[in-house]
């Protein structure tokens, strides 16, 4: 099976078209063999195509899956497509409707919707997914229809699709489906309310925030943190704090914190002592999404609690408001003694731009904690300043793999390049090839630009870094800059390893 994958994969490579009849075969072959034919007749593009949607029509189940992630939009295969859809297996249904998404031909759309009856939800939702991504002129009406269809499910899948395009023609029906006795309907009809851009949509949600049953009334607060902010939303959402129910608490704390309702910030920090778990989570969450001092102080708070989640959600919620005085509790949670806190902390601190958080991501990518240390190193590595790269510079030399850090350095960007060119400047023989590494390796003009430079420095050790460097480039300005070395540098062994990079 090994040699068969490799000779599919040359084979691909090759762009062999006589080949195509000996990989359709293959498809038929053990998981990696029949993979690699597949991914082989991808490579072939146009001259596979016919074969393709041959084998497409007339292969089992197992040939399908292989097939399927293959269909493109070139390849016009809508006709074998639509067959897929009546595969006896799941996944291959599945998979057609992603394909048919992909292949963009919207009369399919009819078809599309025979499957919102699937007994299998995967297939539902692919066929839901598919009909939102292509759309036609007949969606609307056969939408509408589904809505009516007495299956319940049918109808729940139709509710999606309208909450989607936001058809107005559907709010008489959603508004009905409010009052079903099946919960599920109900809340799919309330979901797709607020996308609905007319006055009796709203006034529906409102009436629901006060409905009988709390599911209703929590499915109504979570649809009303789709709305405009407006007093009246706020209004509705702010009594549902106080519900008896925690969900109905929890969507309402949800909603407010997406429409950032700052005047509901003091309302909303006095659940942070609920006794629900998730509304206390919740609180903190909202507080993230408001600026004011009074979400400030509750996030603080927060960030002090002993509740792991509660803490995790206030700090998190502390870096996405960037207050400057906020810092302080940031870093000292990146000091905890729990890894995940220290983590949270982490990404908490990317936020702000002090040079003393570059020195706690520099303790962080020393972390015990391999979790804490990616994070450390992948927000180091995305900060261009000087204090960043000084720090992946120090950090070569420490107890995680070089390569890692040396990749960090590698990322490109204009400050990087910088850092990298300043600090071979008085960089040692050690030091020198890993700085002139990093910038060959970003595969920047500014870079190269950068290594020629530094092929002048006074400093030697990065001379000979970068002679080297240079050689293994090979770009014209590289020669030339070499060859320029060679003859007139001042330090006999610059010119040796110039003349050697030449000569080889």
């Amino acid at each position: 099976p090994g040699e068969q994958a490799s000779i599919c994969r040359v084979l691909g490579w090759l762009g062999a078209e006589n080949a195509v009849p000996l990989l359709t075969n293959l498809l038929d072959a053990p998981a990696p063999v029949a993979n690699a034919a597949a991914e082989a007749l991808k490579h072939l593009g146009r001259d596979a195509d016919a074969q393709l949607l041959e084998a497409l029509q007339e292969g089992d189940s197992a040939r399908r899956r292989v097939l399927l992630p293959l269909i493109t939009a070139r390849s016009g295969a809508s006709t074998e497509l639509l067959h897929c859809l009546h595969d006896l297996d799941p996944i291959v249904r599945c998979m057609a409707c992603d394909a048919l998404a992909r292949v963009g031909d919207p009369s399919v759309v009819p078809s599309l919707f025979t499957l919102l009856a699937d007994p299998n939800p995967r297939i539902a939702q692919a066929a839901i997914g598919a009909i939102q991504s292509l759309g036609s002129a007949e969606t609307e009406a056969l939408t509408l229809i589904a809505a009516r269809s007495p299956d319940t499910q049918v109808r729940r899948a139709a509710f999606r699709i309208i909450a989607y395009f936001g058809y107005a023609s559907a709010l008489d029906l959603l508004i009905k489906a409010v009052h079903d006795p099946d919960e599920r309907l109900r809340d799919s009809a309330l979901y797709g309310l607020p996308f609905i851009d007319e006055p009796r949509a709203l006034e529906a949600l409102l009436t629901a925030s006060n409905h009988e049953n709390p599911r209703a009334r929590a499915a109504a607060m979570r649809a009303l943190g789709q709305r405009q902010a407006e007093q009246r939303v706020a209004d509705s959402l702010q009594r549902g704090l106080a519900d008896t129910d925690p969900w109905v608490r929890y969507y309402a704390c949800q909603s407010l914190g997406k429409l950032a309702w700052e005047p509901a910030a003091e309302a909303i920090a006095s659940l942070l002592e609920d006794k629900a778990g998730q509304v206390r989570v919740s609180a903190v969450e909202a507080l993230s999404h408001m600026k004011g001092n009074a979400a400030f102080a509750a996030l603080s708070k927060a960030a002090a609690s002993k509740e792991p989640d509660m803490q995790r959600a206030a700090l998190l919620g502390l870096g996405l408001g960037k207050h400057r005085s906020a810092l302080p509790v940031v870093l000292a949670a990146a000091g905890s003694p729990d890894s995940a806190t220290r983590l949270v902390a982490v990404s908490a601190l990317a936020n702000f731009d002090s040079p003393d958080v570059t020195a706690a991501l520099g303790r962080a990518a020393t972390d015990s904690d391999e979790g804490v240390r990616t994070a450390a190193i992948g927000f180091l590595a995305s900060c261009p300043t000087p204090e960043a790269t000084r720090t992946l510079i120090d950090l070569l030399d420490a107890t995680e793999p070089a390569e890692r850090i040396l990749a960090a350095l590698s990322v490109p960007s204009d400050g990087r390049i910088n850092g990298l060119l300043a600090a071979l400047a008085t960089s040692d023989d050690e030091l020198s090839p890993r700085l002139t590494s990093a910038l060959a390796r970003m595969h920047r003009p500014e870079a190269t630009a950068a290594l020629l430079e530094a092929l002048s420095l006074p400093n030697i050790p990065a001379r000979k870094a970068a002679a080297a460097t240079l050689g293994s480039i090979g770009s014209a300005l590289s020669i030339e800059a070499l060859k320029l070395a060679a003859d007139t540098d001042t330090d006999p062994e610059v010119r040796r390893i110039c003349a050697l990079t030449l000569a080889h």
